[in-house]
């Protein structure tokens, strides 16, 4: 299924959302970066943002050891730490559509409301396979895989658990690139092919309503890092 519905929804709904985020190795640091450096579409390969928005990070140590990371307050932010797995989130908060213009405010006391949501995402990298990093870490919005990811290549199939709350959800769409490639099953689960090595990014959305009376929606993604030789 090669539709792009999510990444066209999720573009033309927020400015921030037509950014991806990843992490990326430095030294013994991994760095936060968010722009268009994995992606087809026009944009900068990375653009700013403001670090009070990393509003958490987990770490799984080699021997499955949780912990959480202190977040810096400077821009891209950098987390120190050797991390099998990193799990990272990221509130760019509320966000209004009016028919000019597009704030990052929530709709009370905007005139001429067109749509309004909240915006939250994260990125779980997997560096090194465990055990546990085949298991969801059980908080928000997740995706996991259910084998070991790094010793495929392009062409093969990955099969991956969609997870609310470590909880299976059924019926959310899985973007691989710029590309919905399906749609989580009953059990929560859905196979991607891969298409080529390097960074791949696998992401998800859910979309509820909200009654805060600050926005009508709440949009939360989840993506899934890791990387393939070939």
């Amino acid at each position: 299924m090669r539709t792009p519905l999510l990444f066209l929804f999720l573009c033309c709904t927020s400015p921030a959302w037509g950014h991806d985020l990843w992490l990326e190795a430095d030294g013994q640091e991994l760095v936060l970066l968010q722009g268009h450096r994995h992606s087809a579409h026009e944009g900068a390969e990375t653009v700013a943002y403001d670090a009070a928005r990393v509003v958490g990070a987990r770490c799984l140590d080699a021997d499955s050891k949780p912990r959480t990371l202190s977040i810096p307050a400077t821009s891209p932010v950098r987390l120190a730490g050797a991390c099998t797995v990193l799990l990272v989130n990221y509130v760019s908060g509320y966000w209004t559509k009016t028919a000019w213009e597009t704030k990052n405010l929530p709709k009370t006391g905007i005139a001429g409301v067109l749509r309004s949501w909240h915006s939250a995402e994260s990125v779980k990298r997997v560096a090194k396979w465990i055990p546990a990093a085949g298991q969801p870490l059980g908080q928000g919005l997740e995706i996991t895989p259910l084998r070991d990811p790094l010793t495929l290549v392009s062409g093969d199939k990955l099969n991956l658990l969609v997870t609310d709350d470590g909880k299976p959800v059924a019926g959310l769409p899985v973007a691989y690139g710029d590309d919905t490639r399906g749609v989580s099953g009953a059990d929560g689960r859905i196979a991607i092919r891969l298409r080529h090595p390097g960074v791949q990014l696998i992401s998800t959305t859910l979309e509820t309503p909200l009654t805060d009376g600050k926005a009508d929606r709440s949009l939360r993604s989840a993506t899934l890092q890791f990387e393939i030789a070939r």
